[in-house]
């Protein structure tokens, strides 16, 4: 009994483990006490509507015009085609860090500390937040994987992809980034569309299209998720004819949901509104584009620059995984190859392939909750073979958790570049933890001005169309 109830609770303790190495990570690098940490690159986007709001009462962002020497390298934004600042970032990470930035707010001067937005105590909440999202994810992938899986196969697999992968950078050295809460809340949504698929209650109704919104409010792309609603569970023509019957049935619960979707978006809405004059609005400006016709699959997933397959190859095991659940999981098959095909093709699609200066092809991360089940399907066939293959596939398990961590290392090193890697590059820093001086010779900075040539070119062939219709 002893024995049954030790192994049932692994991956309770696994989760447990991973949230304790994930604090002494933060606790280590201290990064609320360094200026270019927490608060930095997209975040400031990200995190902008809270000061701008709460603090300054003012989203248009004039009040940086009173002060701009205060606000310098604080806040990022551009200009709107009405000539207003525009925060380039939708508001979903904003209501995300919400609670936790107003704790800090009225607890910033008790510690001594300025009420500004920009001090120590926002940036630990900053912390906290991301800590409470992703372990928030792993209690619910836990849940979804222990519904068709062992504990064993159920604690690899969380290990790996929690420790294995760059996930753990995201959830530690630049914590605030959106791949962190992404990554959860497409866990909470799968879990929720799989109980709601079972018993579609208006409970579990308005809470999944509120997580829906905000899935797709922070990052659009993952719009992708909605397919799901479609594919889940489908293993034939015959089962999609009668899901399509199942959400005709179930017609108001699907209008509550929408409803529930669109509430999340009001406060965009109106932002836009205000600063562009339409309720929607691109604020990627120009330069942003995605070439659908010219996708970059093989870089995305191999290229020494940021190939995802190259930088986290613990992936490749979820990816073999998939025709594993044909036998283990036949209902998860066809969904989740076409979310991952459709990822891929989108991920590979966009301008800038690289996703500026990152660890790792980072776009990937948010669909991480998904891809644990092929990823578990594969570790649950391992389990079942004989002690040798076991053991091989368990120690190459082993090896690329520590490969991950040496990496991690190597990236805060300088030994892996955020943008400009090469495969002559690749190879003179591997195994490396820092940097050589030829290093720095092999890199090759990606040509964003080649790619902001192209946008340009498209954009005026696009106008060029409309005039004529």
């Amino acid at each position: 009994m002893k024995k049954n109830f030790s192994l049932n609770n692994l991956p309770r303790i696994t989760n447990w483990l991973i949230i304790i190495i994930i604090i002494i990570y933060n606790v280590h690098e201290k990064g609320w006490d360094k200026d270019n940490r927490i608060l930095a690159s997209d975040v400031m986007g990200y995190y902008l509507y809270l000061p701008a709001v709460v603090i300054h009462k003012d989203a248009t962002l004039e009040f940086i015009s009173k002060n701009p020497e205060k606000f310098l390298n604080k806040i990022w934004f551009l200009k709107s085609s009405t000539g207003k600042k525009v925060i380039q970032f939708t508001a979903g990470m904003s209501i995300l860090y919400s609670p936790f930035f107003l704790m800090a707010h009225v607890s910033a001067p008790w510690f001594g500390y300025i009420a500004d937005g920009y001090t120590p105590p926002y940036k630990i909440a900053l912390l906290i937040s991301c800590l409470f999202y992703f372990a928030l994810g792993l209690y619910f992938l836990r849940k979804i994987l222990i519904k068709y899986f062992s504990a064993i196969v159920t604690s690899i697999t969380l290990l790996s992809l929690a420790i294995g992968t760059h996930l753990l950078y995201y959830a530690t050295y630049e914590a605030p980034m959106s791949h962190a809460y992404s990554f959860s809340l497409i866990i909470i949504f799968l879990y929720l569309l799989i109980g709601w698929l079972e018993n579609p209650g208006y409970g579990k109704t308005i809470l999944l299209g509120l997580v829906t919104g905000m899935i797709i409010l922070i990052r659009p792309t993952n719009i992708i998720v909605i397919f799901l609603f479609f594919l889940w569970g489908i293993v034939s023509w015959k089962s999609f004819v009668q899901r399509i019957g199942f959400l005709l049935r179930y017609y108001k619960q699907i209008l509550l949901m929408i409803l529930a979707f669109f509430i999340v978006w009001i406060p965009q809405f109106f932002y836009w509104k205000v600063i562009s004059g339409s309720y929607l609005y691109f604020s990627y400006g120009d330069r942003a584009w995605f070439f659908f016709n010219d996708p970059q699959v093989i870089n995305v997933l191999f290229s020494y620059r940021k190939g995802w397959l190259l930088y986290t190859p613990i992936m490749i095991f979820s990816l073999i995984g998939i025709p594993f659940l044909l036998k283990k999981l036949k209902r998860s098959f066809l969904p989740i190859l076409i979310i991952l095909l459709l990822n891929i093709y989108i991920i590979s699609s966009w301008w800038d392939w690289w996703y500026g200066g990152s660890f790792g092809l980072r776009a990937f991360i948010d669909s991480y909750g998904i891809l644990a089940i092929p990823f578990a399907a594969f570790t649950d066939w391992v389990i079942s073979r004989k002690l040798f293959l076991k053991i091989l596939f368990l120690t190459l398990f082993a090896l690329l958790l520590f490969f991950n961590l040496f990496q991690i290392a190597q990236y805060r090193h300088g030994a892996i570049h955020f943008a400009s890697m090469t495969k002559q590059a690749y190879w003179e820093t591997f195994g490396k933890l820092k940097p050589t001086n030829a290093f720095y010779e092999k890199l090759e900075y990606p040509d964003y001005k080649g790619v902001e040539e192209r946008i340009k070119k498209l954009r005026e062939e696009r106008n060029i169309r409309r005039e004529s219709q």
